[in-house]
C-alpha cells in the first residue's frame, strides 16, 4: 500500500522552469503550422505561415496566407534574431529586417524559443482550458526602448507550444496560435 501511494503522490508533480529550458535545449527539431494576429500600429493583420526548427541547422518559415503574401519566406540561421534573413523566391530582402526584435510575424516564434530555452520566466501557474492541463509562462523584458512582455501556453505533458501573447508598452501587439505541431 506504501509502495501505491508513494507512486501516485509523484504523478502530479509541476513542471518547474528548468525542466522547460532543458526541454527546449535539447529539442532537436519541429515542425509547426501558425496562425499570427499582428496588431502594429493600429493596423490588424493576419498571416498563417509553417515553420520549421532544426536545432543543428536553420530555421525556416513560409507564409502560406494571406494570398498577397504567401510564399515569402524566412531562414534563420544562428543563436539570435540578428540572424534573421528574410528571402523571397532565393533573393535575400535586407532591407526588409524586422524594427521591432521578436515582435514581428518573421522573428516572434524564433525569438519565443530563445526565450523558452534560455530565460527565467518571470511568472509561471497551470490553467485548464478545454479539458487539457496548460503551463503559462510570462517573461519580461526590454527590447529596443520599449517595454516586453510574453505569455506563452504550453502543454503541461509534452511542453508543445499551444500559444502565445506578445506586448510592447503594455499593448499587445502579436498573438500566435499554433494550429498544428510535430516534434522530429
Amino acid at each position: 500500500m506504501l509502495l501505491v501511494l508513494l507512486m501516485l503522490s509523484g504523478c502530479g508533480k509541476p513542471v518547474d522552469s528548468s525542466q522547460v529550458r532543458a526541454h527546449f535545449e535539447t529539442l532537436d527539431g519541429f515542425t509547426a503550422r501558425l496562425k499570427i494576429i499582428s496588431d502594429l500600429d493600429g493596423s490588424v493583420l493576419e498571416f498563417e505561415s509553417e515553420y520549421a526548427y532544426n536545432r543543428e541547422d536553420a530555421d525556416f518559415f513560409t507564409i502560406t496566407a494571406p494570398e498577397s503574401v504567401a510564399g515569402i519566406g524566412g531562414t534563420i540561421a544562428g543563436e539570435d534574431s540578428a540572424s534573421l534573413v528574410l528571402q523571397y523566391d532565393g533573393l535575400a530582402l535586407e532591407h526588409a529586417m524586422p524594427q521591432r526584435t521578436g515582435l514581428t510575424p518573421a522573428d516572434a516564434l524564433f525569438c519565443l524559443l530563445c526565450d523558452l530555452r534560455t530565460a527565467e520566466p518571470a511568472q509561471m501557474w497551470t490553467e485548464h482550458t478545454d479539458g487539457r492541463a496548460l503551463l503559462v509562462l510570462r517573461y519580461e523584458g526590454e527590447t529596443d526602448g520599449e517595454r516586453v512582455e510574453k505569455q506563452v501556453w504550453l502543454t503541461e505533458q509534452g511542453l508543445q507550444p499551444v500559444c502565445a501573447e506578445l506586448y510592447a508598452d503594455g499593448t499587445r501587439v502579436l498573438t500566435l496560435q499554433v494550429t498544428a505541431y510535430q516534434e522530429t
